[in-house]
């Protein structure tokens, strides 16, 4: 009988005991685009787009961050926004006319917002993550406050691109 319970509570140890988990520590850098990506979804999501950007692919394209791209590519790289599908792209540099909804440009590539501005068409929304990024065109800019990812926003310059940011990403936004 004392051999039977010794096999059961073996067995059961061997069930319900924690194991070594060899799952992949996240960076900092990692979590950051994680919250970035995440927040660029809830732009998507959130924000009124002018009707010829509601047609075709809704296109979100990254520059200079693959972290971020990835994030975004495996947790809403199939997630429609409205009727539209969401393509995510992985650019060097912001293509002339790039018909893009939406456009995140990394620090590493902060040289060009310029061309990025110019180029895009109208409707694109660009999202930065550096201090003076509003000023220099930008629409919304990631800051870190307190450990904490957050953004700022330009409301002129979103007017100028005709996007209009839905009530949740106004109430989420810092001064």
């Amino acid at each position: 009988m004392n051999l039977r319970l010794i096999i059961l509570f073996s067995t059961l140890l061997c069930l319900f005991a924690p194991r070594e988990v060899s799952a992949q520590r996240i960076e900092e850098s990692d979590t950051r685009a994680m919250m970035q990506a995440n927040f660029i979804y809830q732009f998507a999501t959130n924000c009124n787009w002018p009707a010829e950007s509601r047609k075709g692919k809704f296109v979100i394209a990254v520059v200079g961050n693959p972290a971020v791209y990835e994030h975004l590519s495996e947790k809403y790289g199939n997630k429609p926004i409205g009727s539209q599908v969401i393509e995510i792209q992985q650019i060097s540099e912001p293509a002339a006319n790039g018909n893009y909804q939406i456009l995140f440009i990394d620090k590493s590539k902060k040289a060009e917002l310029a061309k990025a501005l110019k180029d895009s068409k109208k409707n694109t929304l660009v999202v930065t993550n550096w201090e003076g990024a509003l000023s220099s065109g930008a629409m919304i800019n990631f800051k870190t406050i307190d450990g904490n990812i957050r953004y700022e926003m330009s409301m002129s310059n979103l007017v100028d691109r005709k996007i209009t940011p839905g009530v949740k990403i106004i109430q989420w936004k810092v001064d």
